[in-house]
């Protein structure tokens, strides 16, 4: 074990001392100007400055909580360079996931949800059959309480979760409607129409 490791698991072990805060305040200071220059150079269009900051973040905690214990360099320089590299894995995985969100929301079930968010005003009434619904009661009741607050953000407000929480959650229902069939896909479309129409009109 070198003389890095060693002081490294000293300062592992004892977190809350003076030479751990400004080890990690010094670690903070050099992710957040990584992930902002990854961003800028590859992601800008995908990236908000939250979500970097979520990502310097998830940073932190995964160097905090064991991947720190793995590091087998023996210089500064490389623990630095080991730090870019999961730096630079952490935002590669966000943009991904905000890359398949958006493949999911061009897709027509995303097209469903995003006209939720724009209906000016109150649709006529429409009487629809509505198939036998493939969906859960989980996922049925998640997709009425989104409509009913307007938007992801005012959801997350209204549920006490982050915005990030629930747009992932969205991408699992979404992924899961994109692997239904295509005549379940046609009864998740109806069901939603419907759903949106009882919801803004205060319907039970």
């Amino acid at each position: 074990m070198s003389e890095l490791q060693a002081a490294l698991q000293l300062l592992m072990a004892d977190r809350h001392s003076a030479e751990a805060r400004q080890f990690f305040e010094r670690l903070l200071r050099y992710i957040e100007a990584r992930a902002g220059s990854v961003t800028r150079t590859a992601w800008s269009d995908l990236l908000s400055p939250e979500e970097v900051e979520e990502v310097v973040a998830e940073v932190l905690k995964r160097l905090m909580t064991g991947a720190l214990t793995r590091f087998r360099g023996d210089s500064l320089g490389e623990l630095f360079a080991f730090v870019r590299t999961v730096t630079d894995r952490c935002v590669w995985q966000r943009a991904q996931r905000r890359l398949r969100e958006r493949r999911l929301l061009q897709g027509p079930a995303g097209e469903e949800v995003l006209a939720w968010f724009g209906e000016d005003s109150m649709p006529q009434e429409i009487i629809e059959r509505v198939p036998e619904v493939p969906l859960n009661e989980a996922d049925q009741t998640f997709l009425r309480e989104l409509i009913a607050s307007s938007s992801k953000a005012e959801y997350a407000r209204r549920q006490g979760v982050s915005r990030a929480a629930v747009t992932q959650r969205v991408q699992r229902v979404m992924a899961r409607i994109e692997a239904l069939s295509p005549k379940d896909q046609a009864a998740v479309a109806s069901w939603m129409r419907l759903a949106a129409r009882e919801t803004l009109a205060g319907e039970p």
